[in-house]
Formats: structure tokens, C-alpha cells, sequence
């Protein structure tokens, strides 16, 4: 609910394979094994799907305080998986994505939600308001993400093979997950995000929508409060520090 959509996740873990700082090591390991990376940077958000608490798959709380880093937390609590050269190189790749997409929550929590959503700002005091407006947000930054992924996306996700890949999540719910996303990245499919977003809040998809495909709209409700160069900022240090965390997790 705090965090990125998995199709924003789908678009960080694009842009990583091919960014000029990922190691060249690294990034044959990760584009001969790209599917199960794709599937493991949007993994966490199974719980949708299972009915966890968001912690158990996301290995962190909210408030943040000072608790340890989550993908630390992560391989703490599961140090078979913290060596990828022991793991099949496809599961090492799920693995990697699955913890880059914890390093993107939480710092989105950091960087995003807390200060603007979170907190009371002038002019936006309301925080129901907040919050709504926020999914719009996601909900946005989805219908400008998903025309740039890339066109196999589907059948890559739908290609991934495992058997207990995590111990925490029943594969059954994993391939339902897996089915999900990748029906509605089909050329004719349509993304869910708005949808679900309307559900959840009991409100209309038709308002998201109406705001989402108005820029005047945007600007107005959204990007007045939260100033569109945190965005980019918030992702370039998302790319930087899963640039960092995976050259340290395939370093041997």
C-alpha cells in the first residue's frame, strides 16, 4: 500500500541490466537468467496473493525507526540463500531481484511516502487525501511505465520454472502471482493497478483514471506537493544502490 507498484519494479530491474555501472560479470549472470529476475523484483508483493502480513515478505515494519536494512534482515533469517554461487543460477537471479525490491520499498518509504504522504505538508493537511492521491501517484507513474516495458514481458514471466525457491511462500501462490502479472502485461491485457487501487479505497476507478490522464489534473492534485524531480532523484538512488547491492552479492 506504501510502496511501488510491481510494474515500477519491472522497469527498475529493466533499466539495471542495462545501466553502464552494473559490473559485466553481473550483468551476463542477471540477462542470461533476466526472467527469474524479473519475477523475483516483484516477488515480495505475493502477499496480495498468499494473505502474509506485509512484513513477512517484506522484512521490515512501518514506522521504519532503526530497525536493520530489510534485505539484510532477509538473508539473516535465510543465510542459505545468501550465497548465489551455492544457489541454481536461476534461483541466485530471483533471489537478487527479490531483495533489490526491498532496498526500492524501503527507500520509497524513505524518500517519498514518509516526508510527503506520511507528514503533514502546508495546503495538504487532509490524509486521506494524502493517501488517495498517493495510489493516484503509483497509478501514474504505471500507465507511464508499462509502455516502455519490454513487448515479452509476459511469456518471459510466464517461462520462470522453481520448486521452494522461498521457504516463507507456498509455490502455489507464486505461480498465481507470476499468472497475475503477466495477464495483464499480454498485448491485449490492461493493466489492474487502478482497479485495485479504487477497491481497496472504496472509491471509483473511473476518478483515479480521470486524474491519471490529465497532466493539468496531476499537476494540480499531486505534483504541486511532491515535486517531480524527488521522483527522479528517489530513482536514480534506487538504481545506484541496487547497482551496489548486486555487485556485492555476486562478487564471489
Amino acid at each position: 500500500m506504501f510502496m511501488p507498484t510491481p510494474f515500477y519494479h519491472l522497469s527498475l530491474a529493466q533499466e539495471i541490466l542495462v545501466h553502464p555501472e552494473l559490473p559485466s560479470s553481473v550483468r551476463q549472470w542477471l540477462l542470461d537468467n533476466r526472467c527469474d529476475f524479473f519475477l523475483g523484483k516483484t516477488a515480495p508483493d505475493v502477499q496480495t496473493i498468499s494473505g502474509q502480513d506485509r512484513a513477512s515478505t517484506h522484512f521490515f515494519k512501518l514506522p521504519l525507526g532503526d530497525q536493520p536494512p530489510a534485505w539484510e534482515t532477509f538473508l539473516r533469517k535465510h543465510p542459505d540463500l545468501s550465497n548465489p554461487i551455492q544457489l541454481s543460477p536461476g534461483h541466485a537471479a530471483f533471489i537478487a531481484g527479490y531483495l533489490c525490491h526491498l532496498q526500492a520499498d524501503v527507500y520509497w518509504i524513505k524518500k517519498i511516502f514518509w516526508p510527503n504522504i506520511a507528514e503533514p505538508k502546508p495546503k495538504w493537511e487532509n490524509l486521506k487525501e494524502r493517501l488517495y492521491l498517493h495510489n493516484v501517484l503509483r497509478a501514474y507513474l504505471d500507465e507511464q511505465i508499462l509502455k516502455n516495458l519490454q513487448e515479452d514481458m509476459d511469456s518471459c514471466l510466464d517461462q520462470v520454472q522453481f520448486i521452494n525457491w522461498l521457504t516463507f511462500v507456498e509455490d502455489k501462490y507464486l505461480i498465481e502471482w507470476r499468472n497475475l502479472l503477466s495477464k495483464q502485461l499480454q498485448p491485449n491485457g490492461k493493466s489492474q493497478t487502478a482497479e485495485v487501487f479504487a477497491k481497496r479505497m472504496g472509491v471509483t476507478k473511473d476518478g483515479i483514471e480521470r486524474i491519471i490522464q490529465s497532466e493539468d489534473q496531476m499537476e494540480d492534485n499531486i505534483f504541486r506537493h511532491i515535486n517531480r524531480q524527488e521522483l527522479v532523484k528517489y530513482r536514480e538512488l534506487v538504481i545506484f544502490e541496487n547497482i551496489q547491492f548486486l555487485s556485492n552479492y555476486f562478487k564471489d
